[in-house]
């Protein structure tokens, strides 16, 4: 596949959003749309910012000191009134050992309870639990697809659908409660119930494990897991001499070195899959990786996944939060 001048041979499609730099501040490079940066003494924040007594982090498109803000959802930092206990809830800072944020409202965690963005009672105290938009004892009730149901068989109470069933005599199948005719090795096989520990369920079909713990399905039939294995689960393949190649099978004409780029079969010594696209590997491979489809050396290079580039200008006052409140 690879030639002297080092070919590249596509095979899918090819991906734009990355690109190649040169890792200009070695292990502390970082990149901003494309533009390599020192991350020691730059931040990218809509652009590459400088870091200013504390302003290290990006909130939105600003520069904020997050020790002293907090960077709530709407993008604003805000003052952290309660230390490391701040949090935000809509424009509200708040200290959440205390309250909680439900639905952009603060509450007393002991007195309510947040169900699907609606402010409940606590009905039950700290028993109450949600169901829907509604609250229930989870002590004594299960939620079953939003009904309150009782705990008829207390620990073993188990949901199907709307319905409750105990859970050490019954099994809830495609929705359905059935008999665990085969006691604790009951499982569903779609709607059926079969013995997980005889049986493989392949496509909603029980089929005895012909080949005890090495048996695998492939499509509806059982095959030895230990030499051979499915294709897209469709193709029985013997993996010593076969490598399945997305939904294709190929023979492994490379040895134990054959891989798959997308239904491309390849050497691994001699060259590198990147997304669909085949490099010649260099001489010397081992600091080679790859860059979305294109190969790169990360020890020189540092590959950037928000390009392309766009011209950065110089920090400006604007673009900084002003100090804590408060002051003289």
């Amino acid at each position: 596949m690879c030639s002297e001048t080092g070919s590249v041979s596509t095979v899918a499609p090819l991906l734009t959003k990355y690109c190649i730099k040169t890792r200009t501040y070695g292990s502390y490079s970082r990149c901003c749309h494309g533009v390599v940066y020192d991350r020691r003494n730059r931040v990218c924040c809509r652009g590459i910012q400088s870091i200013v007594a504390g302003y290290t982090a990006c909130c939105g498109g600003l520069m904020y000191n997050p020790s002293s803000y907090y960077c709530c959802p709407d993008n604003i930092p805000r003052y952290k009134y309660y230390g490391s206990y701040s949090r935000c809830c809509g424009s509200i800072i708040y200290d959440y050992r205390a309250h909680s944020c439900c639905n952009g409202q603060l509450y007393d965690r002991d007195e309510q309870i947040c169900c699907r963005g609606q402010l409940r009672s606590r009905n039950f105290g700290s028993r109450t639990g949600c169901c829907g938009d509604t609250t229930y004892n989870y002590q004594t009730q299960v939620c079953c697809s939003g009904m309150v149901r009782p705990k008829s068989y207390d620990y073993y109470t188990r949901c199907c659908n709307t319905s409750i069933y105990d859970y050490r005599v019954s099994i809830c199948c495609g929705g359905l409660v059935k008999d665990r005719i085969y006691g604790r090795n009951s499982s569903c096989c779609g709607a059926a119930v079969y013995n997980y520990r005889t049986h493989l369920c392949c496509r909603n079909t029980a089929v005895a494990k012909i080949h005890g713990t090495y048996s695998r399905c492939c499509r509806d039939s059982v095959i030895n897991g230990q030499s051979h294995s499915c294709c897209n689960d469709e193709h029985v393949y013997r993996r010593s001499t076969q490598i399945c190649c997305r939904d294709e099978i190929r023979d492994r004409v490379f040895g134990s070195y054959s891989r798959c780029c997308y239904t491309v079969l390849y050497d691994s010594r001699k060259s590198v899959c990147c997304r669909g696209v085949l490099h010649c590997k260099p001489d010397d491979s081992r600091s080679v990786s790859c860059c979305a489809s294109k190969l790169y050396n990360y020890s020189e290079q540092i590959c950037c996944r928000d390009c392309p580039g766009i011209i950065i200008g110089p920090p400006s006052s604007g673009g900084f939060l002003p100090e804590a409140p408060g002051g003289d």
